[in-house]
């Protein structure tokens, strides 16, 4: 079977030879181009890109000096010209819609072996220059074509595709990832139980998540926190039912551990995830509203380091400090099973929708480089 002819993709033989794509050609610069569409072999497929969303850690990525690229990686399409070998693998085929993650995982690591296979090497680009993973690698690799961000993309043998279920559309389907890393910081990894006070620090689109999550395991409180220029993110946080929400910064700052105090008797939240920056405002923070023997989990992280962190307030509070990255197959399981629930109105975080011309719009609003940031952007590339 291995040693079976490529097969010609349905793009090939009968609609398209090439596709347009939005390539990064430098920091915060993209442009069309129109690249040749691959042959499968066997294990691999193609993905007819319906949507793509921007995440909002694409950001930073688009702003930096790295190698051309196809960016895109919270990916919704229909999969044509899937190989025999890949079928079987992935239990789906020609004609099923899917929502790829972006991790490549070698399949056969400690991690891989363990469920974890966001952490494998293979797919790790912060540590390994050879990684492949969907939205980061550049098209000098093969075929190029490793973004959502193009009419069409390259589905790798080592893709670990999810069915979307019936009815949900491309659009919402995009948000599986980010709703997905939700669960996976306040359930899985930040153990929230029914009656804990939760607080969220940061109201992007994980935050939100966040936030879901919490409120689906039985949170008796979730406090959302964010910044004046994110109040239509804080009208959805209230929308899908924040206890409250909270601005700290401005003229006139909510007094957020007043509010805490309030709602536990003194004690403090259970759980505080940080969405937001993970500096030493942030982090200091979170320790200051954190109940004693609580946890803080630290979903984002700045690069630049933490000078004058109060570390000795850990012990003192006998507190769980965990760093956290990316998603779980179950955790993205459980978004898609949620969306599909109907139970929210996912719609209003869907901020934005537009074609390949604007995907630079589309990250520089993720970002609020020019305006208030945008809860979730998603670019349909026939649009």
């Amino acid at each position: 079977m291995t040693n079976a002819p490529p097969r010609e993709s349905a793009a090939v033989s009968g609609i398209t030879k090439r596709i347009r794509a939005s390539v990064t050609v430098g920091p915060a610069s993209n442009e069309i181009r129109v690249l040749d569409v691959p042959q499968t072999g066997p294990d691999s497929a193609l993905l007819r890109v319906e949507a793509a969303g921007v995440c909002g850690s694409d950001v930073h990525s688009y702003g930096s000096d790295l190698p051309e690229r196809i960016m895109g990686h919270e990916n919704v399409g229909v999969l044509v010209s899937v190989g025999p070998v890949a079928e079987a693998r992935w239990g789906v085929g020609d004609g099923d819609r899917v929502l790829l993650e972006e991790y490549l995982p070698c399949g056969h690591c400690t991690f891989c072996r363990s469920s974890e296979f966001r952490s494998c090497l293979a797919s790790d680009t912060s540590a390994n220059p050879d990684a492949l993973r969907f939205g980061s690698t550049g098209t000098a690799v093969g075929h190029g074509l490793w973004g959502g961000y193009a009419e069409m993309m390259f589905v790798h043998p080592n893709a670990v595709p999810h069915r979307v279920p019936d009815g949900v559309s491309p659009v919402l389907a995009t948000l599986g990832l980010p709703l997905g890393n939700g669960y996976q910081w306040a359930y899985l990894d930040g153990g929230v139980r029914p009656g804990d006070t939760v607080v969220v620090m940061g109201p992007g689109q994980a935050g939100i998540g966040s936030l879901l999550a919490a409120k689906e395991a039985g949170a008796a409180h979730v406090v959302v926190v964010g910044l004046t220029r994110d109040s239509a993110r804080l009208d959805v946080a209230k929308a899908f039912g924040a206890t409250e929400t909270c601005v700290v910064d401005g003229d006139c700052p909510d007094d957020v551990a007043g509010l805490i105090a309030d709602l536990t008797h003194g004690s403090g939240a259970s759980l505080v995830i940080d969405a937001a920056a993970g500096n030493s405002e942030t982090l200091e923070r979170g320790i200051d509203l954190v109940a004693k023997r609580g946890r803080i989990i630290m979903a984002a992280a700045s690069r630049t380091p933490l000078d004058g962190f109060p570390i000795w307030k850990l012990s003192r509070k006998h507190l769980d400090l965990q760093a956290v990255r990316g998603h779980s197959f179950e955790s993205v399981e459980w978004a898609l099973q949620l969306i599909a629930s109907g139970k929210y109105p996912l719609e209003l975080m869907s901020s934005f929708v537009g074609g390949l011309d604007d995907v630079d719009y589309a990250l520089r609003a993720t970002g609020g480089w020019d305006s208030d940031p945008v809860l979730h952007a998603t670019i349909v590339p026939s649009q």
